[in-house]
């Protein structure tokens, strides 16, 4: 994230100096705002960068901490440049919840009930960032899912919870509102004519459908294994710039939504993918 603040920086000075032929009182009241953007960008990823070796080195052991190095408008860069991030900063740790979820049931099958909780901890901190890229349902969803999350992460460190499965029906629903998410913006994308991106948001949607169903296992599981080849497969397409017609992705989108809805009614979900209507 701390990178990432550092290209905004880059690119607000670099467009603050473009305007070399614009009227000169405008000129330099943008190039001012740019410049005190591209100042504050720098900051908050000193901040961050500092937050991160703290952590790392063992300096910060706490939330209450980590609040002090990373204060509140440090945060709401943070949360601002994942919600204009591009592809390459988020589809390459789009997994990243399920790799922490995975690590959780191994802590939590250990006893090692504090590794286990701050391992939700760490997929909880993406869905938070991703609830903050979503709109409507999904962004609800998201939110919903960051709250159990959050209550889970609690009992486990407490050591209350006794049967692996009230955790992995919290995983499955988290899954489930990451796909739905990804679904949802990937036919904005595809309206916008942005078909790379629609690619990348397929392939996660196909991400979390799966992962949902391994928390889910049996027949759903096996169900929703086509659906996930054939919705990788046609985003690599459309990510890749390869041939694909209209018909495909139609068919794609809709066989991809039939099979998050039917896993939603499997864990209680009541949010629907919504028809993509191309």
């Amino acid at each position: 994230m701390a990178n990432e603040l550092k290209l905004q920086a880059a690119r607000a000075d670099k467009e603050g100096r473009s305007q070399v032929d614009a009227d000169k009182a405008i000129m330099a009241a943008d190039t001012k705002f740019a410049q005190d953007i591209a100042k504050r960008m720098n900051a908050s990823a000193l901040k961050v960068s500092s937050a991160a070796k703290a952590i790392e080195s063992g300096k910060i052991t706490k939330r209450a901490d980590l609040d002090k190095a990373i204060d509140k408008a440090t945060r709401a860069d943070m949360e601002h440049r994942w919600l204009l991030a591009d592809v390459t900063t988020w589809y390459p740790v789009s997994e990243e919840p399920q790799r922490h979820f995975t690590n959780a049931v191994e802590a939590y099958a250990k006893k090692d009930y504090k590794a286990a909780a701050a391992d939700i901890h760490k997929a909880t901190s993406y869905l938070r960032l991703e609830a903050g890229r979503a709109i409507g349902e999904t962004k609800q969803e998201l939110e919903s899912s960051v709250v159990q999350l959050d209550t889970l992460a609690a009992s486990v460190e407490k050591g209350a919870v006794k049967e692996v499965q009230s955790i992995t029906n919290v995983f499955a629903k988290a899954n489930h509102a990451l796909a739905l998410e990804h679904r949802s913006k990937a036919v904005e994308s595809w309206l916008r004519k942005e078909y790379n991106k629609t690619g990348y948001e397929l392939k996660a949607a196909a991400h979390g459908l799966e992962s949902a169903a391994g928390w889910v296992g049996g027949e759903v599981k096996a169900g929703a294994s086509a659906t996930v080849a054939d919705t990788r497969a046609l985003g690599d397409k459309l990510a890749s710039g390869a041939t694909w017609t209209r018909d495909e992705v139609a068919k794609g989108f809709e066989s991809l939504g039939n099979s998050i809805n039917a896993l939603g009614d499997k864990i209680g979900s009541t949010k629907k993918a919504s028809p993509a209507g191309l």
